[in-house]
């Protein structure tokens, strides 16, 4: 009885933490996808690429719209050509993002209820120690990627994907040009400023329900 108690326990935290997880992550997306239009522009990859800033825009909302939206249509982008391996890449990555909202939209609920349930039977004070603790993670992580943002790139990619597609070649697969290294940080950054605030949240809230009760 112990021990089903305490795997219920540990799914129920599991349930939690990828709720917040999957959240900031579709956060971030949705942050970046916005934001592309000015980081395309400070960095006039739309000069670069010899093409209008329309045009680019209209490339690469097509390619979100390909990554994030479910279905099985095939990725076309009229201005840039892309390789076999390029469009498996892409598709891999279609995998993941659908998987990430499939993840969301199946914890969001029991992670709700249960923070509703803890409310009201005063017992927030649980989520002090793991918010604490997990608020150590990103920031360790955060710190990594900030030493040397190229190799936590690599690093990020091969423990992803099990291929070398995503080693992009600009003279096959000329997208990769206008999606530059400072585009994926600030993607980065926006996950662990959103991920870091929704811990800081819910351990305030906790510790807030301290002094009331």
């Amino acid at each position: 009885m112990g021990s089903l108690n305490g795997v219920k326990k540990t799914g129920n935290w599991l349930v939690f933490y990828l709720s917040i997880v999957s959240g900031s992550i579709l956060a971030a997306i949705a942050i970046g996808w916005l934001s592309y239009d000015l980081v395309s522009r400070q960095l006039h990859l739309a000069a670069q690429m010899q093409m209008s800033q329309a045009a680019l825009m209209h490339e690469f909302n097509r390619l979100m719209r390909y990554l994030v939206l479910p279905g099985g249509q095939s990725l076309v982008l009229p201005h840039f050509k892309m390789s076999a391996n390029g469009l498996a890449h892409f598709k891999e990555v279609k995998h993941l993002f659908l998987l990430t909202t499939v993840i969301f939209l199946v914890t969001i609920g029991p992670a709700l209820r249960s923070w509703r349930r803890d409310f009201k039977s005063s017992r927030q004070w649980r989520y002090i120690r793991p918010m604490q603790v997990a608020l150590v993670m990103p920031i360790v992580i955060g710190l990594i990627a900030s030493v040397s943002f190229d190799r936590f790139f690599v690093l990020f990619h091969e423990l992803l994907f099990r291929n070398l597609d995503w080693q992009f070649d600009p003279l096959l697969d000329p997208i990769i040009l206008v999606l530059p290294e400072q585009y994926f940080m600030l993607c980065f950054i926006c996950f662990f400023v959103i991920l870091e605030g929704l811990f800081l949240i819910i351990l305030w809230r906790a510790k807030k329900s301290l002094k009331i009760y």
